[in-house]
């Protein structure tokens, strides 16, 4: 039986959309695939996401033990984990992590077998540039003979695509395979007319790159009437702790709520419970957030550093600039809205995400993808 082995950093909470996106997929794979078995293996973390995993008995998670840290989370067998699995083919996400140099050593010991490096928007322009020092050196050492030597790269939009070229990685060594959702049924979409206070729910990681400073500076010069702002996940302790510190500073305690990571029937519940969605990033490769945003028939407020420029194309919600004062006019905009057209616009939404990223639909890209690696191979 041929196996597929993902390999990831982490699977936390913290890891944000990655982990839930590189969980799905997996999932996916394996029911649309069964006569191949898959394989997870990542590197152990707290709060690990709970990964749905029923009826797919040809799909096996491995967490490796690892000494966490701020600069380099560190598997002392890692390697030999992988090497002890025995993939037939291996497909890598994320970069800067140790990960990368297992899959490199891994790849250099066996060149007839098929390695995919997902770069998960971590060769963007803002993320390079985060620790700039530390990872052209990384770079420079690891990721660019990972890049050169892998047989594919894998990008979730045409927007990580353009990044790569740019990047002088040519055309025909990159595939562009979109991240999914699983559509909620049509019965868990509750209509909010009349339901007060609204919700503008933010799901996702706590991080810098996700706007969220910028939120609450826009949220604090409105401070609208009938609605309250949910956040809804987790980061670095620290970062968690300075976000709650400026809710404090700008007196935004009755319109801004912290309300922890959610998974399973509680983060359903946020989702159907929720009005508008907004998740103002710097630097986003895909945008899982959005894509399962929409799939509830909310409308979004994101950036143009997103690949989601469709929204204001066809009236699924705004993107627009990364900055306060475009942000503060989306977010002006949206709390002038009706309930008509919230309704609209997130019907709007729902059927595009169910016409183009379902997780069936995207695995069935990603298994034949495999399989013509395998069989080139």
């Amino acid at each position: 039986m041929v196996r597929i082995l993902t390999v990831t950093d982490s699977l936390s909470e913290r890891a944000g959309g990655l982990s839930h996106a590189t969980m799905n997929l997996a999932c996916s794979s394996a029911r649309h695939w069964p006569g191949a078995e898959f394989v997870v293996l990542a590197q152990k973390d707290h709060s690990e996401i709970q990964a749905i995993t029923q009826n797919t008995a040809n799909l096996q998670i491995h967490l490796e033990p690892c000494f966490r840290n701020q600069i380099f989370p560190w598997s002392s067998g890692l390697r030999q984990a992988i090497a002890a699995l025995q993939p037939d083919l291996i497909h890598l996400r994320g970069l800067w992590r140790q990960p990368s140099l297992a899959c490199l050593q891994w790849k250099q010991c066996n060149p007839h077998k098929p390695l995919i490096v997902q770069t998960a928007g971590m060769l963007e322009p803002w993320a390079r540039s985060r620790k700039r020092w530390i990872k052209s050196v990384y770079y420079s050492l690891i990721e660019q003979q990972l890049i050169q030597q892998c047989d594919l790269i894998h990008a979730t939009s045409q927007q990580e695509v353009e990044t790569l070229q740019a990047l002088r990685i040519h055309a025909d060594r990159i595939v562009l395979v979109e991240e999914g959702v699983f559509l909620p049924p049509p019965q868990s979409i509750r209509p909010s007319a009349g339901r007060l206070p609204r919700k503008l729910l933010y799901l996702s990681r706590l991080h810098p790159v996700k706007g969220l400073e910028m939120l609450l500076e826009a949220l604090s010069m409105l401070r609208p009437r009938g609605w309250i702002c949910e956040i809804v996940g987790m980061g670095h302790p620290q970062y968690e702790r300075q976000l709650i510190q400026q809710v404090s500073r700008l007196h935004l305690e009755e319109l801004v709520r912290f309300r922890g990571p959610l998974s399973g029937a509680a983060k359903q519940r946020a989702l159907a419970e929720a009005d508008a969605f907004v998740l103002p990033s710097f630097s986003e490769s895909f945008g899982i957030a959005i894509a399962e945003a929409m799939s509830w028939a909310l409308p979004v407020i994101t950036t143009t550093a997103t690949p989601w420029r469709v929204l204001s194309d066809q009236e699924m919600g705004w993107c627009v600039d990364p900055s306060l004062n475009s942000l503060t006019k989306a977010l002006f905009s949206l709390f002038q809205c009706s309930d008509d057209r919230l309704r609209s616009m997130g019907l709007r939404s729902r059927q595009y995400i169910a016409e183009r990223y379902d997780w069936m639909v995207i695995s069935q890209k990603m298994a034949a993808i495999y399989q013509s690696l395998l069989t080139a191979s």
